[in-house]
């Protein structure tokens, strides 16, 4: 862990030399010093927003993608690409950047929350820092399970912190949700922003790169981040558990309108200045960079046999059932397309790679490559400059659909969210409501994918909640497939092993770094359920 006491050194650096703040500039000091510890909350927010949700976007984007079936190696142009995501090959040194990154981003949110508020000009910084703080903690617990927490964030003072049970955490988390809220719910009503008279005043906002200061967004993203823990905990046995989990849902409000109802876009100024300064996701996978020549992150990357036939109606599950959301998450004959200048869509040429392919008699044009929403944008600048996203639309809608089949007593319209997540998902990427309207009506014959025809509507859920976060958040998906089972995903071929894995393994610095507290797991304990399994799955 002693990563953990790195402070946002490079971040605050950058802000003290963009900003006029008189909070922490003074004639008697060097200008150009960053003075880290007199940063205010206000200066640092869109920092921390910002640096963590790179990894959000990139690295756990890869993870999720592959481990769903969805993405598979460029092997044509690749020697072994994803070999390890394909032979499950979990050990410490498999994607340990989720780890390292996520701590150090954390640790900026808790920077933020111990900063001295007895002037209340920061309760809402603080509050979002909470939310944010819950909200990537948990992808932590739901991941690793056991991890440093309590005595976590200390810098200096505690570099090999002890590791808490992930049910204590996931019970510190809500806590740290109803505090954000309780934060939030001192400003007057009649407030809409966090400064101090509550209206927008010139460039306030400009240091919340998500919801731009704005206290009822906040609110809705802490419910639903508070609706999320409690979810996941629905097949939980442990009575103490079971208590937490039941009063936090006696807290949380029953109306849709109370949580995420819109896309979370997230834009610190990304342009294509520079390659720093690009859209993460889009510096690493887009298809063309700032020179005009095709990524080689995109070049990497094509559309898995399975979401493919899945999608167009090849699969049994879905025989004949056409989802034109391909059209906007993959391109068809990506190679022969690009290379003659031809972008035009339709759904010939929609083929996929099996995952776990190593030879195959085709070529590279003959497979989909990744779409025009997100990757396949030619104009490098509206590539580059494109937000990213936190948090689609489609995620609360299909979490409010879960929660009102788990718990029906406190949640009613489970069909209605179902089929808003389903159109929320189509016009994010661009389809109209229309498009969105004919598929539900055709896929509520099919079990397990429309609502009318399934029995397990979870298992419908799922699969619509595995199309519509592919390519942004897929490893929410993934999550929730080593809750649920469902949706079933085939593994690669000739992989050694008989299942994905259930959690990941500590990363190798912690093992250098905290080795009397990290616990020492061997591979087969990232598979199947087992005293290192998350807790939830108990």
């Amino acid at each position: 862990m002693k990563k953990l006491f790195i402070s946002l050194i490079a971040a605050g650096s950058f802000l003290v030399m963009n900003s006029c703040s008189e909070d922490y500039l003074d004639v008697n000091k060097n200008p150009n010093e960053a003075y880290n510890n007199q940063l205010t909350p206000k200066e640092r927010l869109a920092a921390a927003q910002t640096n963590i949700f790179a990894t959000q976007y990139v690295t756990l984007n890869r993870f999720g993608n592959l481990m769903m079936n969805a993405w598979v190696g460029n092997i044509f142009q690749y020697t072994a690409p994803f070999d390890d995501e394909m032979k499950m090959n979990v050990t410490s040194t498999f994607y340990n950047n989720i780890w390292d990154n996520y701590y150090l981003g954390i640790n900026n949110f808790q920077t933020i929350i111990n900063s001295d508020n007895s002037s209340k000009r920061y309760s809402g910084h603080i509050a979002a820092a909470k939310v944010l703080k819950a909200y990537y903690m948990q992808t932590i617990v739901d991941l690793y399970n056991d991890a440093p927490y309590s005595e976590a964030f200390q810098g200096q003072s505690n570099l090999a912190p002890r590791y808490d049970k992930g049910k204590d955490i996931y019970k510190a988390l809500i806590k740290e949700v109803d505090e954000a809220i309780a934060l939030l719910n001192t400003f007057p009503t009649t407030a809409t922003y966090f400064n101090a008279t509550g209206t927008a005043a010139g460039t306030e906002g400009v240091e919340d790169v998500i919801f731009k200061t704005n206290i009822a967004s906040w609110k809705q993203l802490a419910n639903t981040v508070k609706l999320k823990l409690v979810v996941r905990l629905s097949n939980c046995t442990d009575p103490e558990v079971i208590a937490y989990r039941d009063a936090a849902l006696a807290t949380l409000p029953s109306t849709a309108s109370s949580y995420i109802s819109s896309d979370v876009l997230l834009n610190p100024g990304y342009s294509a200045a520079n390659t720093a300064q690009q859209n993460p996701l889009f510096r690493s996978h887009g298809a063309v960079t700032l020179n005009g020549e095709i990524n080689s992150g995109y070049r990497l990357v094509l559309g898995s046999a399975h979401i493919i036939d899945n999608m167009l109606g090849r699969a049994s599950r879905t025989s004949g059932l056409v989802d034109t959301r391909v059209q906007r998450m993959f391109y068809a004959n990506v190679w022969n397309a690009l290379e003659d200048a031809e972008i035009t869509p339709g759904f010939q040429g929609y083929y996929g790679l099996e995952q776990g392919t190593t030879n195959n008699d085709n070529t590279v044009g003959d497979y989909v490559g990744l779409g025009p929403k997100q990757f396949l944008i030619t104009n490098a600048t509206t590539g580059s400059s494109q937000p990213g996203v936190f948090m689609l639309n489609a995620e609360s809608q299909f979490l409010l659909a879960e929660a009102a089949i788990l718990y029906p007593s406190k949640f009613t319209g489970a069909q209605t969210f179902f089929n808003n997540g389903i159109t929320a998902s189509f016009t994010y990427l661009g389809l109209t409501a229309a498009n969105a309207a004919t598929y539900i009506n055709n896929s509520n014959s099919r079990p397990n994918i429309g609502w009318t025809a399934s029995t397990n509507k979870i298992a419908a859920i799922q699969y619509q909640r595995w199309i519509a976060l592919t390519n942004i958040n897929p490893t929410e998906t993934f999550i929730s497939y080593n809750k649920t089972g469902f949706p079933v995903t085939p593994l690669p071929i000739n992989t050694p092993v008989n299942s994905r894995p259930t959690r990941l393994i500590y990363p190798q610095s912690e093992y250098v770094a905290n080795s009397a507290n990290v616990p020492n797991l061997v591979k087969s304990d990232a598979f199947g359920i087992n005293q290192y399994s998350p807790f939830w799955l108990k």
